[in-house]
């Protein structure tokens, strides 16, 4: 290539380095001299086509359309493309199977895109690159099954730092301490399908919307160490239009979103939270609005200090199996964890909801079944476990699980038609009743290893009516306020 390309020939920088001197050989040539010093012509119009053509220290900038437009294989050092009319850079639908590397450049403050990658089966490397206050996307992905990495490169005051359209489907992404912020959208959206992610040591911090938004369907994404923190709406969202995502996340961090750290709102994801917080969001720690979704939530997990619940199965939710164990919910504005929804499984191993400033756990909707294995309810505001006016024909187990030092009741049931079967529990100190039962139609059945002590009123107090209480062979005082109820 010729060393002196000026911006206004930077249309594909796509020829090939050709010869600019003819050389010639003499007859009396040494070996040492051919080998060092003579290239035939034919030489010259058959190399490899497929070698990557390299540009180093070279400015593409304040064009009226893509500050460079790439058709083959290109290596990019310490070259700028800034404020130009269309894209900084642009790899077109045209181009497939080329490999590009970018290294220590810039595409900022472009009408468009900073990078747009149209093409498919092409590989895009950026390390080190700064894209920044383009009008569009920081880097849109328009193409199919493209390989994307990005290590140590920042996406900053764009619409969406990264953005995946409907076209763009079957890429993967590898993207490696960077990242996503200040951005007026999104710091991440997926609209496109079938895509795959792997985050290491990234972040998505203080964009306008979301942290990162999954619209589209069957995508997957696996991410460790990395951050959601400070966005305008959610640290981790999913759309309602997403269906059959899987999401697992590692040490991972959604902090102080203006909405919820994380939030479900599609149907039959799969969600896996291992040892992650989610704290000081302004609503929900964790929401799920969403139906059939599998979420499972271990290994030191923690949902606290958000200003309502720390999780949450709004109205909506339905269908869904949520499994946490070894974590824990506190402090909270309103409950540890609230479903609101109806024919939801949960199930609770070695989990601690505590210090929340309602509810340690609370049902309102219908038809859930609750199993809560060796775990905790302790020091909340209000009720250890209460199931609402609105909560009825919930089902709830809990074995080995205590209800301690609430402020009102240990357990309050209001609605109607829940089954309760209770075994192994401590229910002390409560600042109420141990239990009180004040909807019909319940049954509540104590097993062996049930022991109540120091709660301000009494161990149990039925105020509804029809209700079935089974001692199972406990000497326990009951004060029996309704009409019709069965003490055995």
């Amino acid at each position: 290539m010729e060393e002196n390309m000026t911006a206004q020939e930077n249309t594909a920088v796509a020829e090939m380095p050709t010869m600019t001197e003819e050389t010639t050989t003499e007859e009396t040539t040494t070996e040492e001299t051919a080998t060092e010093e003579t290239t035939t012509s034919e030489t010259d119009t058959t190399d490899d086509m497929t070698a990557a053509t390299s540009i180093s220290g070279e400015s593409f900038s304040d064009t009226d359309a893509d500050g460079l437009s790439l058709t083959e294989s290109s290596e990019l050092f310490e070259v700028t493309a800034n404020g130009n009319g269309d894209d900084g850079l642009d790899i077109g639908g045209e181009v497939s199977g080329a490999s590009v590397s970018v290294e220590k450049s810039e595409f900022n403050e472009n009408a468009n895109d900073g990078i747009d990658l149209f093409g498919d089966d092409n590989t895009l490397s950026l390390f080190r690159a700064e894209v920044a206050f383009n009008a569009e996307s920081g880097l849109e992905v328009d193409g199919t099954g493209n390989l994307i990495n990005i290590t140590l490169s920042e996406f900053e005051n764009n619409q969406d730092g990264l953005n995946i359209p409907r076209t763009g489907l079957n890429n993967t992404f590898d993207i490696q301490d960077s990242a996503f912020f200040n951005n007026t959208d999104d710091g991440i959206d997926v609209f496109g399908n079938e895509n795959t992610f792997t985050l290491s040591s990234a972040s998505s911090t203080g964009n306008a919307e979301d942290g990162i938004e999954f619209d589209g369907s069957q995508n997957t994404l696996e991410a460790t160490s990395s951050l959601f923190a400070d966005n305008g709406g959610d640290g981790f969202g999913d759309d309602i239009t997403a269906v059959g995502n899987s999401y697992s996340l590692t040490g991972s961090s959604f902090r102080g979103n203006g909405d919820d750290g994380f939030d479900i709102e599609g149907t039959n994801n799969v969600i896996t939270l291992s040892n992650v917080s989610s704290d000081d969001n302004a609503e929900e720690g964790f929401e799920i609005d969403g139906t059939g979704n599998q979420v499972t939530i271990k290994d030191r997990s923690v949902f606290g200090d958000n200003g309502d619940d720390g999780f949450d199965i709004d109205f909506r939710g339905t269908d869904n199996t949520i499994d946490v164990s070894d974590s824990a919910f506190r402090g909270n504005g309103d409950d540890g964890f609230d479903v609101f929804g109806r024919n939801n499984t949960i199930t609770w191993n070695s989990v601690e909801s505590f210090d929340n400033t309602e509810q340690g756990f609370e049902i309102d909707g219908d038809e859930n079944t609750v199993t809560l294995t060796d775990s905790f309810l302790l020091a909340n505001g209000s009720s250890g476990l209460s199931i609402d006016l609105t909560g009825e024909d919930n089902t709830i187990t809990a074995t080995g699980t205590d209800f301690l030092l609430n402020n009102e009741d240990g357990i309050e049931i209001l609605g109607n038609g829940n089954m309760f079967d209770i075994a192994d529990a401590l229910i002390a100190n409560n600042g109420e009743w141990g239990i009180q039962v004040a909807g019909d139609n319940n049954q509540i059945m104590l097993g062996s290893g049930v022991v109540f002590e120091g709660n301000g009123s009494g161990a149990i107090v039925l105020d509804g009516d029809n209700n079935t209480l089974n001692l199972g062979g406990l000497d326990i005082a009951v004060v029996n306020n309704g009409m019709g109820n069965s003490i055995v």
